[in-house]
């Protein structure tokens, strides 16, 4: 009888484990670097998978953004060549805006590696890549010099591995003349839109995570240096819902000078203008105008 209960019991836990290495994220280890990519470069430590309800712990600060825009996985390895360190972070995110969006907003001025296609930035300490769905991130931990090709290597490596690389239809939205360079910027909620500006508390755009808005720094002789933000909704009314919603719950800095139906015009507290234009289902905000809009 004490036999048949403790195979029961040991069944049990067995089935319990089973489920639990069922249930845990497999990561894309099948994307990173096989050892000896690059003569004696090889694993070390574990491979170490997040998910949206744990990636607080990898990311102390930053998974705001990642989670607003589209996160599903992050797979993190070690590599090491004797006294030198490689760390690869391969961010699964849930479509190539949402990769787009977290690259661009993380690369800084880009200096491009003549190896690498993709878009990418690159230096001694770390290269940043985006492909499709996946953004990535190679630390050179060890910090030397003679590191830099391995960084290159890998990437090129982890790329092969990902899908082609996708058009990202949310950039369509902004106008081509004039736009300054690597200013544009794609975001789902109120975190992405707080590093372009201030307009009101919570999503005050009502983007949901779902709805992809975009920015972009312009110059022009007529009206100087301004910044555009357009999203475009599902459909007329809930665009209309939006500019209501913003009319409404306009940043206690910012002054309504003007107002009607589909347009607001504002003052910021650097005394520039803004002006937000309500037009079918799109929605456009201009900022840092020196002078009120007529």
């Amino acid at each position: 009888m004490m036999r048949r209960w403790m195979l029961v019991v040991l069944a049990i836990v067995m089935g319990a484990v089973g489920t639990a290495f069922a249930q845990r994220p497999l990561g894309d280890e099948g994307r990173l670097p096989p050892d000896g990519f690059s003569g004696a470069w090889k694993k070390t430590g574990p491979l170490k998978v997040f998910t949206s309800a744990d990636l607080y712990g990898y990311i102390d600060g930053g998974a705001e953004a990642f989670l607003e825009i589209g996160f599903e996985q992050l797979t993190v390895q070690k590599y090491r060549d004797g006294a030198n360190e490689l760390t690869v972070e391969l961010y699964r995110m849930t479509d190539p805006t949402a990769a787009r969006g977290i690259y661009v907003a993380r690369c800084g001025k880009e200096t491009p590696d003549p190896a690498l296609r993709e878009r990418h930035t690159a230096s001694r300490h770390q290269v940043l890549l985006q492909r499709h769905r996946y953004y990535l991130v190679l630390n050179n931990t060890a910090g030397g010099a003679a590191n830099a090709p391995i960084l290159a290597n890998a990437a090129q490596v982890m790329a092969a591995k990902m899908p082609a690389d996708a058009q990202v239809a949310a950039l369509a939205l902004l106008p081509q003349a004039g736009l300054v360079p690597g200013s544009a910027r794609l975001f789902r909620g109120p975190v992405g839109l707080q590093a372009v500006f201030t307009l009101g508390d919570g999503d005050i755009l009502q983007l949901g995570g779902k709805i992809t808005a975009v920015s972009g720094d312009y110059k022009d002789a007529a009206t100087g240096a301004t910044t555009l933000i357009v999203a475009e909704y599902a459909t007329p009314g809930a665009a209309a819902a939006a500019f209501k919603h913003l009319k409404a719950n306009l940043d206690s800095y910012l002054k309504a000078t003007g107002s009607s139906d589909v347009r607001l015009v504002f003052q910021d507290y650097e005394k520039k203008f803004g002006v937000l234009t309500l037009t079918g289902r799109r929605l456009e905000v201009r900022l840092h105008l020196d002078k009120a809009p007529a």
